[in-house]
């Protein structure tokens, strides 16, 4: 495509060198750099990609799209041959290009938003049942892999991918008869552009407690790139906020879409009017438009009636039959390291989950506690979690507290401690518990945590296993070393080999 056409509605303050070129290729990492390519300088929190323009221009880039004009000179790209674009955000500028160069993909599709706290994995996946149960094709995006229907993609590397490949995944949906495309859509990502530019169908809003304040430093700050999803969608599009939860309120006083409600509360419009839940599962019922529908989910716990409700209400809202949405959602099992359940075939059952902040464990503990007082055969709950290391350190204390409140016996260990001691990180969780209380251990060896955790289990007993899920790494400084709560479970258990 020619480089003129690549820049079609995107903001260039500047342009040195002519336009009339073919660009082969987009790229933002200056490795991947061939004859023909437009590198995009992006700036991370990490790393920022005008650092690498002189390797990009070595390597035969034909373009270069930056928004510091500082680093190079203007000579260096014309004694290259090399066009430069000056422009006010190359994050915003890399999501229209892309958006160009695949020819708008994202204006064929069907597509859905989930942002939130906690339930944005579960509520993309339930889409995607209700949705290919209607016969849509759907493309998922999220945390744990990328899918275009029953065919794995890759496996995430991001909760929300860079714009370019989201717009690649998407023109692939497009060119294989794709109609759908359900994603997450992180903090992270709006606050970085990555989905900028994207013409959203349907935005569903979960719920907000706290977490990545290492990034957004406070929770208003934290709000305001949630809302940033919900202020850029049109009046044609459909904006599902849980109202229970204040935030949710607050998203849809602002937005100019269609606002569709769901919740408990009476305001609701999809209302959550009768809710059991037990070990085998959750059971609602939703009122809606004077009707009564009824959910019988595998799933557990009161944070998957919001899930269920939640994506139930963004499927009717499409013009999807309440009927279809409720099969389709009676029909999901289980999704990979959320309350992910393993029978440990000597009476007592370990769940897996990811949950990783103090919102999501307290939720996770609660349904546990739940399915251990309804079958009233004295279970107890032992739980194992730590917390990521370089990250928000005011949750740590506080999901101490948690768990000690909430469990019979918490054992403190390591997560991700990436750059920080594993210890110390241990050390300021248990600055939240009683000092000195025999429900609380701390056996900073994640695999000798569980084992031990496996060990004192007694048949009725739940084992969480919390924050790691889905993962099947530790981040230790900067390597992924393989572990992978589900395979400790089964190795110590002997299911497998």
């Amino acid at each position: 495509m020619m480089l003129g056409e690549l820049i079609k509605n995107v903001s260039v303050t500047e342009v040195v060198g002519g336009v009339e070129r073919e660009i082969t290729e987009i790229v933002y990492d200056s490795r991947k750099v061939n004859e023909g390519s437009l590198f995009v300088a992006l700036k991370g929190a990490q790393s920022d990609g005008h650092r690498f323009i002189v390797d990009a221009v070595g390597s035969g880039a034909s373009a270069v799209a930056v928004e510091d004009n500082s680093i190079v000179n203007d000579d260096y790209f014309l004694s290259h041959h090399t066009t430069k674009l000056l422009v006010p955000s190359t994050r915003r500028a890399l999501a229209l290009i892309a958006a160009n160069f695949f020819r708008h993909p994202a204006e064929r599709l069907k597509v859905v938003g989930v942002t939130g706290t906690n339930g944005k994995t579960t509520s993309t996946y339930l889409l995607k049942a209700i949705l290919q149960s209607a016969d849509e094709k759907v493309l998922l995006i999220g945390t744990i892999d990328y899918i275009f229907g029953d065919r794995l993609i890759e496996t995430a590397r991001n909760t929300t991918p860079e714009s370019f490949d989201v717009q690649r995944m998407m023109a692939s949906t497009v060119e294989h008869g794709g109609t759908c495309a359900v994603m997450e859509v992180s903090s992270h990502s709006l606050m970085m552009d990555r989905v900028y530019g994207i013409p959203f169908k349907v935005a569903l809003f979960t719920n907000l407690t706290q977490d990545h304040l290492d990034f957004h430093k406070t929770m208003e700050e934290y709000f305001k790139a949630k809302k940033i999803l919900f202020d850029t969608l049109q009046p044609d599009s459909i904006a599902v906020v849980n109202i229970d939860d204040s935030y949710g309120v607050r998203i849809a006083a602002d937005t100019k879409a269609r606002k569709v409600s769901y919740g408990f509360d009476v305001k609701a419009d999809f209302r959550i009017v009768e809710s059991d839940y037990s070990a085998a599962g959750t059971a609602i019922t939703i009122q809606y438009n004077g009707r009564n529908f009824s959910i019988d989910s595998k799933l557990v716990g009161k944070f998957n009636a919001y899930n269920l409700t939640g994506a139930f209400s963004a499927a009717v809202s499409m013009g999807y039959s309440p009927s279809l949405a409720a099969r389709a959602l009676a029909g999901v099992q289980s999704v990979k390291g959320r309350f992910e359940r393993i029978d440990s075939g000597k009476g007592f059952v370990v769940v897996v989950d990811y949950a990783h902040s103090p919102d999501s464990l307290q939720k996770t503990l609660q349904a546990a506690r739940e399915i251990l007082m309804s079958g009233s055969k004295g279970g107890r709950l032992i739980t194992v979690f730590g917390c990521g290391g370089n990250r928000d350190r005011t949750k740590r204390p506080k999901m101490g507290k948690i768990s000690e409140d909430l469990s019979d016996l918490t054992i403190v260990t390591s997560d991700n401690p990436r750059f920080e001691d594993p210890d110390s990180i241990a050390d300021e969780v248990l600055a939240g518990t009683t000092k000195g209380s025999d429900k609380v251990l701390k056996i900073v060896d994640r695999h000798d945590a569980i084992l031990e955790s496996l060990k004192r289990a007694r048949p009725h007993d739940i084992v969480v296993l919390a924050g790691k899920g889905h993962e099947d790494y530790q981040v230790v400084r900067d390597v992924k070393l393989h572990f992978d709560d589900r395979e400790e479970v089964e190795k110590a258990l002997g299911l497998r080999s």
